[in-house]
C-alpha cells in the first residue's frame, strides 16, 4: 500500500497556526520537528537519563503528515492497532482521496486566507511517495527468539531455532501480526512467569483480551487442559487461531471469539463452558478496574485471576478495586515499572449465603 509523505517547511513562530490549518482541513495527525530546547518540566517527563541536545535553535520547523495515495487500488481494511478506532473506521464511508497537488493547494489557500488576520509566512512544501512494504515489517528485524521464563522460549515464526535451545524447553511460535503480544513486553513476561507457576494438567484457562494468543498458547503448551480466549479486536481473534495452529494446538483445546467481556458478560458465560481454574487479563489498569466486577462470575470457587498490564502508579487503584469486589490478593509481582496481581475469591463468595 502506498502513502504520500508531506513536509511543510516553516518557522517555529508559524508552526502551531499551520497545524491548526491541517486539522481543520481534515488531516488526522501531524508531527512538528524543530530545535526548540526542552523545558525542565519536559526534560523530567522524558524516559531517559540522557539530556536532550537537539542543537542550536535556528527558528525553523517542519510539519510532517501522511495521506493515502490516490492510486491505491486495494480496498481491504487495514487495522490501526486500536480496536476502538478500527470499529469506527469500519462504519465510516470511504473518503475521497486528494492528489498531492490538491492537498498542497488546499493548505496554501487556507494559509493565504489566514494572512488577512495573522502575520504568517507562506511555507515551502515537499512530498514523496512511500510504499509501506518497505517499513511495515521493519519491526521484525529486532524481534528475535528469547526466553520469557526459565523454560519458555518465544520464537518468531520467521526466525530459526537458536542452537542452545534445550530439548525440554517449551518453544512457542508467534506471529502477532497487528495484535498485541510478542512476549517481549514486561507485562506479558509477568503473566507467563505466573502462569508457569499455577498451571496443572486439569487447568482450564480464560484469557480476557487475548491479543496474539500468546498467554493461552503458552498455557496449553505448559500442560493446561483447555483455553477460552476473547478480544474486542477481530484481528486479535484471527491471530490467536492462526498462532494456535502454528503451535499444533488442537481446535478442541482452544476457542477464540470476538466479544467484549464488560458488555457481553452474560452471553459469553453461555458460550465459554466455564467456570475456569485460571483467568488472566493482560490489558490496562483502567480496564482491569472495570473487569474486577465481572471476572468473578467466570472463576471457580478456588480459581485464581491474574491481572497484569498495570503501571506501578496505578497499582493501588487496581488493588482497591479487587478488594472491593471481594478478592483476596495472594501474590503481587513487579517487573520494571509494571505490576501484576494474583487473586482469589473471598471464601464467603464460595460458600452458600443464608437466605
Amino acid at each position: 500500500m502506498k502513502w504520500i509523505r508531506y513536509d511543510i517547511h516553516t518557522t517555529t513562530k508559524d508552526a502551531d497556526a499551520i497545524g491548526e490549518i491541517l486539522s481543520e482541513a481534515g488531516i488526522a495527525g501531524y508531527e512538528i520537528s524543530d530545535l526548540v530546547p526542552l523545558s525542565q518540566k519536559e526534560e523530567k517527563q522524558m524516559f531517559t537519563d540522557i539530556p536532550a541536545d537537539p542543537g542550536a535553535d535556528d527558528g525553523s520547523a517542519t510539519l510532517t503528515f501522511y495521506t493515502e495515495d490516490i492510486e491505491n487500488t486495494n480496498q481491504n481494511f487495514y487495522s490501526t492497532g486500536s480496536s476502538l478506532r478500527d470499529e469506527q473506521l469500519r462504519k465510516e464511508p470511504p473518503k475521497r482521496l486528494h492528489s498531492p497537488e490538491e492537498w498542497i493547494e488546499i493548505i496554501r489557500t487556507r494559509i493565504l486566507a489566514m494572512q488577512e488576520f495573522l502575520p504568517i509566512d507562506l511555507p515551502e512544501f515537499e512530498y514523496c511517495i512511500q510504499d509501506d512494504s518497505l517499513w511495515k515489517n521493519k519491526w521484525k528485524e529486532n524481534f528475535k527468539p528469547f526466553y520469557a521464563a526459565d523454560d519458555i522460549l518465544i520464537k518468531p515464526t520467521w526466525e530459526t531455532l537458536p542452537a542452545d535451545v534445550k530439548p525440554e524447553d517449551i518453544v512457542i511460535e508467534i506471529d502477532p501480526g497487528s495484535a498485541f503480544g510478542t512476549g517481549t513486553h514486561e507485562t506479558t513476561k509477568l503473566c507467563l512467569q505466573i502462569l508457569r507457576k499455577y498451571i496443572t494438567p486439569e487447568s482450564r484457562i480464560l484469557d480476557a483480551g487475548c491479543g496474539s494468543g500468546i498467554l493461552a498458547i503458552a498455557s496449553l503448551l505448559c500442560g493446561a487442559k483447555s483455553a477460552f480466549c476473547l478480544d474486542i479486536d477481530p484481528s486479535a481473534v484471527n491471530a490467536t487461531l492462526e498462532n494456535a495452529q502454528k503451535n499444533h494446538i488442537a481446535r478442541t483445546r482452544l476457542q477464540a471469539i470476538h466479544a467484549n467481556i464488560l458488555n457481553d458478560s452474560i452471553s459469553i458465560q453461555k458460550k465459554c463452558n466455564g467456570p475456569f481454574d485460571i483467568s488472566v487479563a493482560n490489558i490496562l489498569a483502567d480496564v482491569i478496574i472495570s473487569l474486577s466486577s465481572h471476572i468473578g462470575d467466570f472463576m471457580k470457587p478456588d480459581g485464581i485471576f491474574i491481572a497484569s498490564g498495570i503501571l506501578a502508579e496505578k497499582a493501588d487503584a487496581v488493588k482497591d478495586a479487587l478488594l472491593q469486589n471481594n478478592f483476596i490478593i495472594i501474590e503481587k509481582k513487579t517487573l520494571g515499572e509494571w505490576v501484576a496481581f494474583v487473586v482469589k475469591k473471598h471464601p464467603i463468595q464460595s460458600a452458600e449465603r443464608p437466605s
